[in-house]
């Protein structure tokens, strides 16, 4: 009896300390990190209006959304149970019979083969990221899974188990899974569907439903046999039904709108999404977008390239800003498949004539000019000012004086490098940056010729540059979330910006390149600007009425120049269509300058921007205050005819001399050659391909040289010292040039 009591107190005392340390085991056992907390969610953009335009996959998941488990439904918690743990309700988080039959079949086979986890230990292994099957993980898991049992209750785990699920195709949980393939949400799936869902994540590529449907459908028969088999199926429902009526799997992907919006302000915002994983529910991103206008738009940049795809424009982009607060609205992209990774709106790229207004009203806010002053448009305008240096118009015409008004409008180059000079050429560039032109090139990479196109910007950096114009001179980096901070920079005063404006939206002031009917002029009063960047690779159309800037750029992102096409044509008819959508829907005119003390409108004449002669043809002018021109007209002429200062010869001399202008008597000179000259001649060449042409301030002149009088204004090159003179009325001049 006493050996028998010995024995049984032995045994009691056994069980006792192997329950004390399974005990302490348990309590010691560390649980996952988070595995109480919702797991990882995808996050999304949405629109002004709360709608979700992009889910942004992670490196876990295409798309993830954790939700209640009231959310749900009721079957496919039902169905999910069932297929992996029928148990589930009534065990302690470790089934210990079917531990048993497995841990028999593993020990047979040496290793690793069944697990007969609970959906508890499931739920261990998936949160904390365990991929290796060992019996020292599986006794973890064993563990962990027992402790996880008097966190947690069944239903939050369950919960936390199905938001865990891999469904395939990188759909974690059952909102990602139930649109993925059935276009629901989870509460609205069928028995059938849900039943379908519980058997993919056994082996979510095995049983593929997009990749693999027989296969699938194989397994959701045999889940739907097991239901049957534990008894598991609602009263009334006939599994048999069930099996020949499998659901139909339909393929639908996370929204994914305005792509380049999205990367725009993942590109700006790379931390947001971190920050906001784990938020239930879906972790959303407010954005600036307005969906239903970038939907529109397009559409139009679909049609646009449809029609002048044949012309060589192969891609284009639309940037539209709000103006009153930097908002993006609209960043829209259309093109070659081909440069589908390539985000034009941001990609930098040369910038034709789109920076002039910036020039011009720096010079005009400055006082060094007005919209009135003169500017020189000839070939040898710039000549002492930059040696290396000969911009020319796309027209190839030369224009002589022409006011700043023209010269902008139509956007000449000579003019506008003439003022460049007065202002310094570094100092505009840098002035430009204040803009937000965030030039990825120095000043030196580019030199003068930034003004008229050797510098790259970016579509989304121009369409902010003139909303801030459009502001009255208020510059900010534009936003493309509402939580984009603002650092406002005052670049130049609204009585500037108002004259540049009234300029912009002048189509009288445009018509010597642009005509009367050209794509800029619309019914409302609107500010635009074009640019061609040089070999036609790029065409910009930028502008603005009261309530939005647009921006447009039409091109190749190959590099491939289009067929000689002005930004007129590749890019203006979409940015017109853009602008007459905004206007139809609401958007204000810009507005007329304002009649006030500090800007004051004045009649000027036509051809030199002074006090008008009586009679003269004039326009209207608008001033700074106390830059009004006080000289009256008169003085530039002479019985009727316009006298243009020294500078002018050449042009009065050319057939380009439209206003019958001359200069005054006395200054006759030789233009070219220039005194001092060096020519090179080449003996390879034929002897009549090698001539040169001489010109004079006067039209008509004879000719002479080394005292040979020449049949006509030309000189065939020759090596040797040469005198040159030429005699018109009386007068001479004369100039010196060697032939190498």
């Amino acid at each position: 009896m006493r050996r028998r009591i010995r024995i049984v107190l032995v045994v009691l005392a056994g069980l006792v300390a192997a329950t004390t340390a399974l005990e302490i085991g348990i309590r010691l056992t560390p649980l996952p990190r988070g595995v109480d907390q919702p797991p990882g969610a995808t996050p999304a953009l949405v629109d002004i209006r709360g709608r979700v335009f992009s889910v942004i996959a992670t490196d876990k998941a295409r798309e993830s959304h954790p939700i209640p488990l009231r959310e749900m439904g009721d079957w496919l918690p039902l169905a999910t149970v069932g297929i992996e743990d029928h148990r589930f309700p009534h065990h302690g988080g470790v089934d210990l019979h079917a531990m048993l039959g497995a841990t028999w079949r593993n020990l047979r086979n040496g290793r690793i083969i069944s697990g007969a986890s609970t959906i508890t230990q499931q739920l261990v292994k998936n949160a904390s990221e365990r991929k290796e099957r060992t019996f020292s993980a599986k006794f973890y898991e064993s563990f962990a899974a027992a402790r996880l049992e008097r966190t947690l209750t069944k239903k939050k785990i369950l919960e936390a188990y199905l938001n865990r699920l891999d469904y395939g195709n990188r759909r974690i949980g059952p909102v990602a899974a139930a649109r993925a393939y059935f276009g629901k949400a989870p509460a609205d799936l069928s028995l059938a569907e849900a039943i379908y869902l519980g058997g993919l994540p056994q082996s979510p590529a095995r049983w593929n439903p997009w990749r693999n449907p027989s296969g699938a459908l194989v397994r959701y028969r045999r889940n739907v046999s097991r239901l049957a088999a534990l008894n598991l199926l609602p009263p009334g429902v006939d599994a048999e039904t069930l099996r020949k009526n499998p659901p139909q799997i339909e393929r639908h992907d996370p929204p994914n709108e305005a792509v380049q919006f999205s990367q725009a302000v993942w590109r700006r915002h790379p931390a947001d999404a971190i920050a906001l994983i784990g938020r239930m529910p879906m972790p959303r991103i407010s954005t600036t977008l307005d969906l239903d206008l970038q939907r529109t738009v397009e559409r139009m940049l679909r049609e646009h390239l449809a029609t002048v795809s044949s012309l060589g424009v192969g891609d284009a982009a639309v940037a539209i800003v709000e103006n009153s607060t930097g908002n993006v609205r609209v960043m829209a992209c259309a093109g070659d498949p081909r440069h589908a990774a390539i985000n034009p709106a941001i990609e930098p790229r040369s910038c034709g004539s789109t920076l002039k207004p910036f020039l011009y009203l720096a010079a005009i806010d400055q006082r060094r000019m007005t919209a009135a002053t003169l500017l020189p448009d000839t070939p040898d305008a710039i000549a002492e000012e930059y040696r290396d240096y000969d911009p020319q118009n796309y027209s190839k015409r030369y224009y002589g004086p022409v006011r700043v008004r023209e010269a902008l409008g139509n956007s000449m180059n000579v003019p506008a490098v003439v003022t460049l000079s007065k202002l310094g050429a570094r100092e505009t560039f840098e002035r430009l940056r204040g803009w937000g032109l965030d030039f990825p090139q120095s000043f030196d990479d580019s030199g003068a010729g930034f003004i008229l196109g050797n510098a790259r910007v970016r579509l989304l950096d121009l369409a902010g540059a003139y909303a801030g114009l459009a502001r009255g001179g208020l510059a900010w980096e534009t936003k493309l979330t509402p939580r984009d901070t603002i650092e406002s920079r005052r670049i130049a005063s609204p009585e500037a910006c108002a004259i540049i404006t009234d300029i912009l939206c002048d189509n009288q002031a445009r018509q010597l390149s642009f005509g009367n009917a050209s794509p800029l002029h619309l019914e409302q009063r609107t500010a635009v600007k074009t640019g061609t960047s040089s070999g036609f690779r790029d065409g910009w159309c930028a502008g603005f009425n009261g309530t939005h800037t647009v921006a447009v750029w039409a091109g190749n992102l190959s590099g491939k120049p289009m067929a000689e096409l002005l930004a007129v044509r590749s890019a203006a008819p979409l940015w017109a269509a853009v602008m007459r959508h905004l206007s139809a829907n609401g958007d204000a005119p810009v507005s007329l300058p304002n009649e006030t003390e500090s800007l004051q409108p004045v009649q000027v004449a036509a051809e030199t921007g002074l006090l008008p002669r009586p009679g003269e043809r004039t326009v209207r002018e608008w001033f700074l205050p106390g830059t009004e021109p006080g000289v009256a007209a008169e003085t530039f002429y002479r019985n009727g005819v316009l006298i243009l200062p020294a500078e002018y010869a050449a042009w009065c001399a050319s057939p380009h001399n439209r206003l019958g202008a001359t200069v005054p008597d006395g200054d006759f000179r030789i233009l070219f050659p220039k005194d001092g000259a060096v020519f090179e001649f080449n003996p390879h060449l034929p002897s009549g391909q090698q001539v040169m042409p001489l010109q004079s301030t006067a039209k008509d002149c004879q000719w002479f040289l080394n005292g040979e009088k020449l049949p006509g204004p030309t000189a065939t090159l020759k090596p040797g010292a040469w005198h040159l003179v030429a005699t018109a009325e009386g007068r001479s001049a004369a100039v010196r040039f060697v032939v190498q």
